[in-house]
């Protein structure tokens, strides 16, 4: 028999019900990390923060929001597949914010789709080079998904960040981590980083 909260119109109600609701915050464990647009990829040594509510998350909250942590309140945050569903004034504001509740030697570990390197590898492709990822490059339909995916579904969510908006490559990223005060922007590889680990499945806490 199905859960209820696996029905879709449960959870649009039941978030609809918490979103920048504070009293959300009388139930949440404290942690020291925050995992951002978490979906439905939870993990119990974060706070789990999405717009959306599926099991685990711990805040339903609209990011372009001010966030409802006092400055200096974490000492990492992670955040995957999320930025790139909002454009740049957006991610401006939204980075503002992470920075403010980030401790002064916190870490923000962001995953993300790289401009540089679906453009590079579609390109090579298309002058007959082998490349990695062949079947996400296959044609122009698979390497617009990467830009355009999840434009499809606004029209049901009616969440206008549910589509791509804005593609980074490595240093239009770093530009605007270094405009709102970060500093020692860093590019690594998935799972590996300086000290701890670039994913929070396996964070170093």
């Amino acid at each position: 028999m199905r859960k209820i909260s696996s029905y879709t119109k449960v959870r649009k109600i039941i978030a609809a019900l918490l979103r920048n609701k504070t009293f959300q915050l009388f139930k949440i464990k404290k942690q020291n990390y925050l995992n951002l647009g978490c979906g439905p990829y939870p993990n119990q040594q974060f706070i789990n923060l999405d717009y959306r509510w599926f099991p685990g998350v711990d805040l339903v909250w609209d990011i372009m929001k001010k966030l409802p942590f006092q400055d200096n309140h974490f000492y990492g945050i992670f955040t995957e597949h999320c930025i790139e569903h909002f454009n740049l004034l957006q991610l401006e504001q939204i980075l503002k914010e992470l920075k403010r509740i980030l401790k002064p030697k916190g870490v923000l570990r962001i995953v993300t789709p790289d401009l540089k390197k679906y453009v590079n590898a579609y390109h090579k492709k298309s002058l007959g080079d082998k490349v990695e990822n062949e079947e996400l490059l296959a044609d122009a339909q698979a390497f617009n998904r990467v830009f355009y995916s999840g434009h499809d579904l606004m029209s049901g969510s009616r969440w206008w960040n549910d589509g791509h908006h804005y593609i980074h490559d490595e240093e239009s990223l770093k530009k605007l981590l270094e405009k709102v005060g970060f500093n020692s922007v860093m590019r690594f590889e998935p799972y590996k980083g300086s000290n701890s680990k670039c994913s929070y499945r396996d964070w170093e806490t």
